[in-house]
This record gives structure tokens, C-alpha cells and sequence, in this order.
């Protein structure tokens, strides 16, 4: 309604528009005098160009006095407005509503201008005005222009359709009556839970899709009997994916609800086997959250794919024999299940089910492994795996014998063979010590190491090639180190007595000469003597001052000592050492010289080699000083003593050095020029003076020293 404001200048205009306009004057007058129940005076007929509905309406809305007090301005401004009014129009258009089963729905219609009378239509046929059912907005908002309708308790069967809004013309020479487009009225019916078909069939709750590996499955999601259609969505898991189409349709028995349809197109792959495909169907009468989901699980078939898994590369290098356990399983994945097998370099290997178990492991357990699989679809490739079991290695043969014989200065191959993986290396260790042996550690020393080849030869035999040789075979595992070693070769050289050591020997008048030599042979000597002048003397054997020794092993070799007593100048001279054995005989001539004591001959002989020592002795001081100048470059030490107000003791610098007369022998003189004496005294030079020794136990700083 509208609100009364400024009455008496609304009023008045009202009234000057009125008594001005002879038609609406006309029309008033009409319509006073049959309220009173006159008739128009002098037959006068009051015609007016109003319809028959606007007359119907004012006539109703004119009951009695009191209505017309109260609403008579209200009807005035109406009455204004269909004279003198512009076009009716819409001014808002019905639109689409939902609506749940037994509630009030409300659909707006608003018309600007308007002079027409509202009506309603549903589905091409009119609607009428029943209290409780259908009811305007209110009687006063239709005549002023809102002909918008409630629909009171809205059921499926009576009310969801489509509705229109119209309103007639203002005139019947007037074409301005309304008809609003058809707007949906939709009450709400809950479909069915959303169903899955596969290849026509329902895909009952619990029962999966089967379809091959690299085909496209058809699936199909349908969720009926509903109001609104239901909006359906796929789910892989927790992935979106896209309908390939979706439809609507009305139920053929029951045309007022819907039958919402989603086809879903996908590629099958071996990725997806196993994962649940969901369809979802919302609806907005359904319980919060407002969707139904219906599931299943997908069935890819697909030819098995193995794998093989339980070692490393790291674990299959360092398989050690007798000490390495090796598990592998051969993992199939195919659908439907597999079955699995072993081979061994290409033969089937018997193992129980997939699982390959090697324990202990053994050198025999290497070789290449491959893992297959078989289901009805087909047979898979053939997976791989090389296993190389390492062992320590072991020497297998030496030779060519474990006791060799050869001549002297012929050649001699000596082989070692040996098992292994990795493939062992070789060494030769040779001793000619006889208490050397295979047990003894010493044998393996860097110093007998005399080949690092599987096959030793030795060209120009010689005696010191005799005694003991060892092949060792040694590999690594991991990086552990595995060593082996073969039993002894004992290597003997067969020949004639040869001489290695036959020196001139020195001695002094009236002392005792040993003259020696040195014969390596083998056979062993069986007959040796020696010759000087006419004397003959066997060993072992004595004459006089003369006496043969017997001969001393020597690693294979033998020394012959012949001893002679207060020797003089007669003894001197050339001795001859006669040696023989089964395959010949040999001489060696040792000479000997007797010294008289300082003589003057002798004196002659020995100055020349005196006067070179003392020249390289003198050299060698005269380097040492000049290191030492250089160190210091300083003439003198000063050392003091760490305490407080002590005394300081300055040292000379020969005091670091013993006299010269502390080199002497007891009986004040050098001894002999080549006598034992020489050779066996051990002369007693104190490094240090006694004054120096004084200050060796106290705390010394050294100190700066001073320039002199």
C-alpha cells in the first residue's frame, strides 16, 4: 500500500486533476448516484471508457461507506494511474525455484505500470486463487502491481511444473497484456542411490570390473527417479576424471522425475589395477553432505611383469663360499596370479615357488640365474641375474716336481697352478737357508720374493739357485686378503766344485794365519786337500804347525780353513785348495802375505794407504765442520743453567770432543797395521771431556751466543 503522506496537498491535486477531467468527473458522478440507488437525471447515460474488470474491481473495493473513507485515496491514486499511467511491464520475472515436498514456494512476478489484471499459469493451463493453496502476495500488492503467488504445501504431483505469470491489457484497443516466459517450479524428489553398469549389466556392490591391459573400458553411472536430475562426478581413487557424457531424461511411467546418466570413458592400464572407481551423484534433497557415492574396484588383466629383488650389487660381489647366504624372490605382478619358475644358464632350476634360497652358498652355485613368469594371458620376459661366488684360492699342482735336480748353468722352469675367483695372483719365494721352511713366516719376506709369475724360470743355474722354493696364490675378497701356499720345492744343481771365495789372506810375524777358501758342489766334496811348495795336507788332517780343518756347510757351499802356527816370513806364499766330488774337481790358490811388525818394508807398503785414510779422514772432519759452521756460525756455545743467580759455566769448544790420547790403546801406541788387534779391540774414545761432563746432568738453557 501506499503511505499517506502530505494528505491535504496530495488531496487537493488529486481533486483539481479530477474536476478538470470530464471523464473521470463523469465516472464519479456514475458511480455515487448508484451507491445511493438514483437514477441519472434527464435519461442521462454515464458512459466511461474503463473495462469491465477495472469497474468489477472498484465496485468491490467500494462495499460501504467506511471502506471508501479509508481506502477512497488509495483507490483515487489507482484510478489516476490507469488514466493517466504509462505501458505496463514486467518489472521482475517469474524464475526458476525449488521447492521440498510439503513447503511454501514463492513465485515472484512485479509489474511496472500496471492497469491489467494478474493471472497465473501452469503448464499452458490456468491456475486459480484457492485460500491455502494458492494465494497472492497480499490483495492490495496484486492491485498495485505484485502479482507474485505463493504456492502453499507444494507436491510433485500438483504443483512442480512450469509456470507463468501474466497479466491482461489495460484496454481492448490496448495490446500491452503480459505473458512472463515459463519458469520451473521443481519440487524435490531424492533419486535413487547412484548404480554402476558395465556391459549392460549392474555392477553389483562388491564385484569388480575386468577388462584387459591397454583396451578402453565403457563404464556407465545412472542415478534415477529424481527431482531435479542428480549432477554426477568419477573419482579414480581420489582423482577427478572427466565424463565422456552426461544426460537427462524423464522416467517413461513417471515423467515428472529424472533419470540422470554419465558415461565414462577410460584407458585400462596395469597402473590402475586394483583402484577403486567411485560415482558420485548430488542431489540437493539429499542428507548432508548432499551426495551418494556407489563404488568398484577395477579388474586390469595384463601378462606378468618379474622382477627379482633381494640382493644388491654391492651384496653379489663379495659372495664369499661356505660363508654367504643368498636369498632372491622372484616378484611377478600380473593378473590374473602367475606362476613362477627358476632357470640356471637356461635350465629350469627347481626351487620352491618363487623364492630362491642358496645356503651355504658354493662355487657350484655360480652361473646365470633367470626368473619367469606365466599367467593365461602369456609369458613374461626373462629377468636376469649373474651370481659369481668367490672362493679363496688354493694351489693346485707345483712342479715339476717336489724335489728338482738340474746341472750347473743349464735352466730350470718351475710352474704353480692354482684355483680361485677372483682369479688368484703368484709369487715365488726362494730361500737356500736350511732352516727356513714352509712353517717359518721369514720365508715370506719381502727379500726371498723373487718372481711374481705363475711359471719361474731360472736360466744359467748357479749354486746360490739351490734350496727351497714356495709358490703363494693369493686373491681378494671384499678386502679381506686370501693367501695360499704351495708345499716346498727343493731345488738342487748338480755339479763340480766351484770356487766363490779364495781372497789373499794378511798375518803377522809370529802370529797364527787361517787360511780360507769357499766351494759350493753338490754332490758334496768327497775329497779336498791342500797344496803349498811340496806339502800336501787332506782335510781334515794336521802336521806340525799345520793343520787342515774339516769343511763347515755353508748353506750349500763349504768353507776349508787351513790353520798355521807362529807364522813367519817362510810361510808366506801361495796355497792351493784341491776340492772334488762325483762330477769333477776344482783348485783354488789362496795367497798369503806375513807382516813383519812395522818394518820398514812393510812400513813402504802399508804408507800409501795410510796417507789415502788420513786424506779422506781429514776431508771428511773438514765437511763435518763446515755443516756444523753453518748450523751455528758461531765460534763458541754459552750454556747456563736455569736458576735464579746461578753461575754460568761457559764450556771451550774442544771440550765437546775427547783428546787425542783417549784413542790410544793401553800401552800408549796404535796398534798394528792388519793385525786382529785391529780388527777385534774396540778402542775407547769418551765423546765428551770431564769438564764438560759436569754440566751433562743439570737443566741447560741454551742461550744466544756471543760473537767472539
Amino acid at each position: 500500500m501506499y503511505q499517506l503522506v502530505a494528505w491535504d496537498s496530495t488531496q487537493k491535486r488529486a481533486n483539481s486533476l479530477v474536476s478538470n477531467h470530464p471523464l473521470v468527473n463523469t465516472k464519479l458522478q456514475s458511480l455515487e448516484h448508484r451507491r445511493k440507488g438514483e437514477q441519472p437525471k434527464n435519461g442521462t447515460t454515464y458512459r466511461t471508457s474503463l473495462s469491465l474488470p477495472a469497474r468489477q474491481l472498484y465496485l468491490r473495493s467500494l462495499k460501504d461507506k467506511s471502506e471508501w473513507v479509508s481506502s477512497g485515496f488509495c483507490h483515487f491514486l489507482v484510478l489516476v494511474k490507469l488514466i493517466l499511467g504509462g505501458v505496463q511491464r514486467f518489472a521482475e520475472l517469474p524464475a526458476y525455484t525449488e521447492v521440498n515436498p510439503g513447503e511454501d514456494a514463492l513465485l515472484k512476478c512485479r509489474i511496472s505500470d500496471k492497469k491489467g489484471v494478474c493471472s497465473w499459469q501452469k503448464d499452458n493451463k490456468p491456475v486459480g486463487i484457492y485460500r491455502g493453496k494458492y494465494e497472492w502476495v497480499s490483495e492490495r500488492s496484486a492491485i498495485l502491481g505484485d502479482c507474485s503467488l505463493w504456492v502453499r504445501a507444494a507436491t510433485l504431483q500438483l504443483d512442480d511444473g512450469q509456470w507463468q505469470c501474466q497479466v491482461t491489457a489495460s484496454n481492448y484497443n490496448v495490446q500491452d497484456a503480459l505473458s512472463s516466459p515459463p519458469a520451473a517450479l521443481t519440487v524435490r524428489v531424492p533419486p535413487q542411490s547412484p548404480r554402476i553398469l558395465f556391459n549392460g549389466s549392474h555392477v553389483l556392490p562388491g564385484q569388480n570390473i575386468t577388462v584387459p591391459a591397454g583396451s578402453r573400458a565403457t563404464v556407465v553411472c545412472e542415478a534415477r527417479y529424481g527431482n531435479p536430475p542428480a549432477y554426477i562426478e568419477w573419482y579414480l581413487e581420489k582423482e577427478r576424471l572427466t565424463a565422456w557424457s552426461h544426460t537427462n531424461a524423464s522416467e517413461v511411467e513417471r515423467p515428472r522425475v529424472w533419470a540422470a546418466r554419465s558415461v565414462l570413458e577410460m584407458s585400462a592400464t596395469r597402473s590402475t589395477h586394483g583402484k577403486h572407481l567411485k560415482c558420485r551423484a548430488h542431489h540437493p534433497s539429499f542428507p548432508s553432505p548432499y551426495y551418494r557415492d556407489s563404488y568398484t574396484t577395477l579388474d586390469v588383466t595384463y601378462v606378468p611383469v618379474v622382477s627379482i629383488l633381494g640382493a644388491d650389487a654391492s651384496e653379489l660381489s663379495s659372495l664369499e663360499e661356505n660363508a654367504s647366504v643368498l636369498s632372491l624372490d622372484c616378484r611377478a605382478d600380473g593378473n590374473p596370479k602367475p606362476y613362477v619358475w627358476w632357470t640356471k644358464n637356461g635350465q629350469v632350476f627347481a626351487t620352491n615357488g618363487p623364492k630362491l634360497i642358496l645356503a651355504p652358498i658354493t662355487r657350484n652355485h655360480s652361473g646365470t640365474y633367470g626368473c619367469q613368469a606365466r599367467n593365461s594371458l602369456g609369458t613374461s620376459d626373462s629377468v636376469k641375474i649373474d651370481i659369481d661366488v668367490k672362493y679363496a684360492p688354493r694351489v693346485t699342482w707345483v712342479g715339476p716336481d717336489i724335489i728338482v735336480e738340474t746341472n750347473l748353468f743349464s735352466q730350470v722352469t718351475l710352474d704353480c697352478k692354482a684355483e680361485g675367483n677372483p682369479s688368484p695372483l703368484y709369487q715365488w719365494y726362494h730361500s737356500s737357508r736350511a732352516d727356513l721352511h714352509v712353517g717359518d713366516s721369514r720365508l715370506f719376506d719381502d727379500e726371498y720374493l723373487i718372481s711374481s709369475t705363475s711359471q719361474l724360470q731360472l736360466h744359467n743355474v748357479s749354486y746360490h739357485q739351490h734350496g727351497q722354493y714356495v709358490c703363494v696364490a693369493k686373491n681378494y675378497i671384499g678386502q679381506m686378503e686370501k693367501v695360499h701356499h704351495s708345499e716346498e720345492i727343493t731345488l738342487r744343481v748338480l755339479g763340480p766344485p766351484v770356487g766363490i771365495d779364495a781372497n789373499t789372506v794378511h798375518a803377522w810375524n809370529g802370529g797364527e794365519a787361517s787360511v780360507h777358501a769357499v766351494v759350493c758342489a753338490d754332490p758334496p766334496p768327497n775329497d779336498a786337500s791342500w797344496l803349498w811348495g811340496s806339502w800336501r795336507l787332506d782335510v781334515p788332517s794336521q802336521i806340525g804347525r799345520y793343520r787342515a780343518l774339516e769343511k763347515e756347510s755353508l748353506e750349500g757351499c763349504y768353507r776349508f780353513v787351513l790353520r798355521i802356527e807362529d807364522v813367519g816370513a817362510p810361510d808366506a806364499g801361495d796355497y792351493i785348495l784341491h776340492v772334488e766330488n762325483e762330477r769333477g774337481f776344482t783348485s783354488l790358490t789362496v795367497s798369503l802375505v806375513v807382516h813383519e811388525n812395522f818394518s820398514v818394508t812393510e812400513t813402504t807398503r802399508v804408507a800409501p794407504v795410510i796417507a789415502s785414510a788420513l786424506v779422506g779422514a781429514a776431508l771428511l772432519v773438514l765437511l763435518v765442520c763446515l755443516l756444523v759452521r753453518c748450523r751455528r756460525r758461531r765460534g763458541s756455545v754459552e750454556y747456563k743453567t736455569d736458576e735464579l743467580n746461578s753461575e754460568v759455566k761457559v764450556l771451550p769448544a774442544d771440550a765437546l770432543y775427547g783428546s787425542k790420547s783417549h784413542c790410544m790403546n793401553t800401552e800408549g801406541r796404535h796398534p798394528p797395521v792388519g793385525s786382529r788387534a785391529a780388527t777385534s779391540v774396540d778402542v775407547d774414545c769418551p765423546r765428551y771431556s770431564p769438564a764438560a761432563m759436569q754440566v751433562r746432568h743439570a737443566a741447560v738453557v741454551l742461550q744466544p751466543p756471543t760473537t767472539v
